[in-house]
């Protein structure tokens, strides 16, 4: 009896080192790169772009074509793709995920990050974009590729650009839904658009900013060097160049690059009165400044200085006028700063906070460090 519970015990323990239980190899799957995500006649127009594995070459790489599928719900219009393709789609490998700005506006994205959340496929650190053309499928029709993924150029544009260019954000969908969840603060996504190379008659797709969202609608757009001031404000930019003009330096434009952006928000409370400090300090190298003479270029850091922290401090303050008035959107986080700070006086002015948002003060302060020219000096 004891041999026998034996044998038993050991039967069962080799039961799950038998291998997976759900494998599938890769002729039985249809890999999503990305989809977008529109809206037609009361139902969802979905538009997957699929991997086509069976004519990659070695030189050449896997390509990708699009799958379109409707259904009155997300889920359903993902089943219902199954009736044109021989294998299910898999999720496991998706990078990028569309909307468009109408189901945006209209809809909410709560009702697609409720099902991206409960799929056990889908990842939460998939990057969520904003259409700016009519539909969201444009972005992947609009540039057309022989080889690769336009989902996947997407995702290297986003990843890549807070340290190049600074122009739109990044928005993964567990930092999407902390954020809707957390009183305080709304979000910005990627905003993309498709824009036409000239005398070409090309297309490609390009990033557009920034989508402002009020709660999870959206509110607006902020454009790409707007979206810079923002970042730069929110702590989040890594890199990126300022350009500034002035005419009595060099008729020229002069470039700073940005090496370090350290942004610190702050809040006093009086009288139930809200009064936010932001200080912003920046590290910066001399990227490009034309003209005769290079033995200038220390003669007139000062002024460039003075002038690049002026430019940026108007910037910033004009930002944050726009989201207060005219979007009414807390992307700062001026009110998740109260909450986590002083939770009872949260509490307090909590019911009122999208009214008094609209016109507290913030006061702005740039301070700009300019730590290498990048010209030899003579000795």
């Amino acid at each position: 009896m004891k041999k026998a519970l034996c044998t038993l015990l050991v039967i069962c323990l080799m039961l799950p080192l038998a291998g997976c239980w759900n494998y599938r190899g890769l002729n039985e799957m249809a890999i999503v790169a990305g989809m977008a995500v529109d809206s037609v006649d009361g139902q969802y127009l979905i538009t997957f772009e699929v991997m086509d594995m069976q004519r990659s070459t070695k030189t050449e790489g896997p390509s990708s074509e699009l799958v379109f599928s409707k259904g009155p719900s997300i889920f359903e219009a993902i089943r219902n793709s199954k009736r044109q393709l021989a294998s299910k789609l898999y999720f496991g490998n998706m990078q990028i995920i569309i909307i468009s700005s109408k189901i945006a506006e209209e809809n909410g994205i709560n009702s697609l990050l409720d099902f991206i959340l409960r799929d056990a496929e889908m990842r939460e650190t998939t990057e969520m974009v904003v259409s700016r053309e009519e539909t969201a499928r444009e972005l992947l029709m609009g540039s057309k590729k022989d080889t690769g993924a336009v989902s996947y150029d997407m995702i290297r544009i986003i990843r890549e650009d807070l340290n190049v260019t600074g122009s739109v954000p990044s928005a993964q969908i567990y930092r999407i839904y902390n954020k809707l969840k957390t009183p305080g603060v709304d979000v910005a996504l990627p905003a993309f658009y498709v824009a036409e190379e000239p005398g070409t008659g090309k297309k490609h797709i390009e990033t557009y900013g920034s989508a402002v969202f009020r709660k999870d609608k959206l509110a607006g757009f902020l454009s790409a060097e707007e979206t810079k001031v923002l970042l730069m404000a929110n702590n989040a930019l890594k890199g990126g160049l300022v350009t500034v003009y002035m005419p009595s330096i060099t008729p020229n434009n002069i470039t700073l690059e940005l090496k370090n952006v350290d942004s610190d928000m702050r809040y006093e409370a009086t009288d139930q009165k809200i009064n936010v400090t932001l200080k912003t300090n920046i590290q910066a190298y001399l990227g490009e400044f034309p003209h005769n003479n290079s033995k200038e270029d220390i003669v007139v850091i000062d002024p460039v200085t003075a002038a690049t922290e002026k430019m940026l401090q108007n910037q910033i303050q004009d930002v944050i006028k726009k989201l207060q008035t005219q979007y009414q959107s807390d992307v700062l986080g001026i009110g998740s700063l109260i909450y986590r700070k002083n939770l009872s006086l949260w509490r307090q002015i909590s019911g009122q906070w999208d009214e008094m948002y609209r016109t507290v003060p913030v006061e702005v302060t740039v301070k700009l460090h300019i730590t290498n020219t990048a010209m030899m000096r003579e000795s």
